[in-house]
């Protein structure tokens, strides 16, 4: 049996293992055809050794089948078909593989580039993180005149370990709002064994979306997010992650009913197998054409609304914070020092008027913003960031417009 045809069953059958085995309990995997993105994950589960598919096995290693989970009955523990519900998923213990994904089309070149120029003023973190990636994700092919005029851009970071370039690679059909995001998002969730944009496939656990109209608005975001995931535990430790997404709340002015309830997209989203399966069943019943889908984020909670058995068992797994705000139609902007000093733990916003979108914004509201100390610094040096990126890329592509 192939464990790309069957993946929930090791996935339940490590998480049982991990809630109640011995620490020092190790469970091996004999590789029946494993992809590379699977070996990826295994390797970094706690207690898991992959071995190849011709290993003899020892006669005092008792054999598990692969649809099986533990359980522990007067302190014995014992091992049970899973009857097909995954109960132990969200148990599993394993190192953090983490990238910030910024999606985009041509269109948000300005917000990304000024998103870009502000990880230079509000760093991203103390520490350099070695198990996060940062990727650009656009909805054209790959190796088109946006993803050169990005990569053009050289931008470089040492908070990351490496940089990324993800083309979605959307047809007429696909490339157009709401679809065109929702379509973008579920890729990065989709089957590993068929999607070559996958994240699990590339053996990530967790990721935060970014997209270029959220921006810090103060330094050591990374930092931040990061402990979101680890709760101050050190990247190298084996944790568990009970939660599948944590963002904002709606904080807008404008009554929108029980939607408020909903979590931006702009979140923080962990790779478990039983989202992913729950992301499928939204998208099976709400696809992604204009008239059904309202938004990729919006339609996981109008799901869960119309099917309340299942929202029972899973509403806890949607999380709120304030790391992140929602601003849209909130009034609440990066500009505004009353704001930040009243939301400390507020690392990044989302939505809203952004100031300022170029160069020129920038020169009309400098006489304003510098009526204020606290940003006199920090606007000078985003003027003078974007005026160097302005210059440079005038000089090396003086037939293609950025701005």
């Amino acid at each position: 049996m192939k464990f790309e045809q069957c993946w929930e069953f090791p996935e339940n059958l490590i998480g049982s293992l991990h809630t109640y085995a011995p620490n020092s309990t190790k469970l091996i995997v004999r590789d029946m055809g494993l992809t590379n993105g699977q070996q990826d994950l295994l390797k970094r589960y706690e207690n898991i050794q992959i071995v190849s598919s011709n290993y003899a096995q020892s006669s005092n290693i008792q054999q598990i089948d692969v649809d099986h989970e533990f359980i522990l009955i007067n302190n014995t523990l014992h091992s049970r078909n899973n009857q097909g519900k995954y109960l132990f998923i969200d148990c599993i213990r394993k190192q953090l593989s983490f990238a910030i994904v910024i999606p985009f089309i041509e269109s948000q070149l300005n917000n990304l580039i000024h998103l870009l120029n502000l990880t230079e003023i509000y760093l991203p973190c103390q520490k350099y993180f070695y198990s996060t990636d940062l990727i650009f994700y656009h909805n054209e092919e790959s190796s088109s005149v946006l993803e050169k005029n990005i990569t053009k851009l050289n931008y470089q970071n040492k908070c990351f370990k490496n940089i990324y370039y993800f083309a979605a690679n959307l047809s007429a059909d696909e490339d157009m709002y709401p679809g065109g995001s929702a379509y973008m998002w579920k890729k990065l969730f989709s089957n590993e064994s068929t999607n070559t944009i996958s994240l699990r496939a590339r053996g990530y656990t967790h990721f935060f979306l970014m997209e270029p109209d959220t921006r810090p608005i103060r330094s050591y975001w990374l930092d931040a997010i990061i402990e979101k995931i680890t709760n101050r535990y050190d990247q190298q430790s084996h944790i568990s992650t009970n939660w599948w997404m944590i963002g904002s709340i709606y904080r807008g002015t404008i009554p929108v009913g029980k939607e408020f309830l909903h979590i931006n997209g702009n979140a923080l989203y962990h790779l478990s197998l039983d989202f992913i399966r729950f992301i499928e069943n939204v998208s099976n019943e709400i696809p992604n054409v204009l008239g059904k889908t309202k938004g990729y984020d919006l339609d996981l909670f109008l799901y869960m609304f119309k099917h309340v058995d299942i929202a029972k068992n899973v509403w806890h797994k949607f999380q709120f914070t304030d790391l992140i705000q929602n601003c849209w139609h909130s009034g609440c902007n990066d500009t505004d020092t009353d704001f930040i000093h009243m939301n400390p733990n507020t690392y990044l916003v989302h939505g809203n008027k952004i100031l300022p979108k170029i160069m020129f914004d920038i020169l009309s509201t400098i006489p304003t913003l510098l009526s204020t100390s606290f940003y006199k610094c920090n606007i000078v040096k985003d003027f003078l960031v974007l005026c160097k990126r302005k210059l440079t890329s005038k000089n090396k592509f003086k037939k293609k417009k950025f701005t």
